[in-house]
């Protein structure tokens, strides 16, 4: 039940940060919130409905309290697949050659679930994509496996994926379809 609050609670962040930013009150001069910190805090808006937030407020609700070493919102866009498993878009690496748009998505793995055929863990993975826009398909061009989450501490090895050129379809509510969306207009 928890699970489906938080899920239901991520999907409607993406529209409630700009309501929200349109209700936010002006920081103080000088100072400063570390972005990366944000957590997922229910309020009581102004007229009576809620609204979710990324940085605290005084009778708000915690949802999801902060990942201290969560990536930089700046550079690193999260986004949720169908699945409801949340993958992180690297805004600055974005390149452009005709129709075709190269991408960086960062996955965290499951808290102690996967490990490599030696045993090392696996704490999340690096992707990069090549997304057709005139197609909408995609193909994973290669993987790199990293110790740690958000793709931190030692790379375990990096695996080209032997299908380079074939591409798949961007289904609708994948973490592909969502960046179709976004990149190609």
């Amino acid at each position: 039940m928890l699970f489906r609050i938080f899920l239901r609670a991520a999907c409607l962040l993406g529209g409630a940060v700009i309501g929200a930013a349109a209700h936010a009150e002006p920081a103080a001069p000088g100072a400063v919130r570390p972005a990366a910190a944000a957590g997922l805090y229910q309020c009581q808006g102004p007229n009576g409905g809620t609204i979710f937030r990324s940085t605290p407020r005084e009778g708000c609700a915690v949802l999801a309290a902060p990942d201290p070493a969560a990536p930089d919102p700046q550079r690193w866009l999260p986004l949720m697949g169908a699945n409801g498993v949340i993958s992180y878009f690297d805004q600055s690496a974005v390149r452009r050659r005709g129709q075709e748009v190269g991408v960086v998505v960062m996955r965290n793995a499951p808290a102690g679930g996967i490990r490599t055929t030696s045993g090392e863990p696996i704490g999340s993975s690096l992707r990069r994509m090549v997304i057709d826009c005139a197609t909408s398909t995609y193909t994973m061009v290669e993987q790199t496996l990293y110790t740690k989450r958000y793709a931190r501490g030692e790379s375990l090895y990096t695996v080209r994926a032997p299908n380079a050129g074939t591409m798949q379809p961007a289904v609708a509510g994948s973490v592909a379809g969502e960046l179709m969306n976004r990149l190609c207009r």
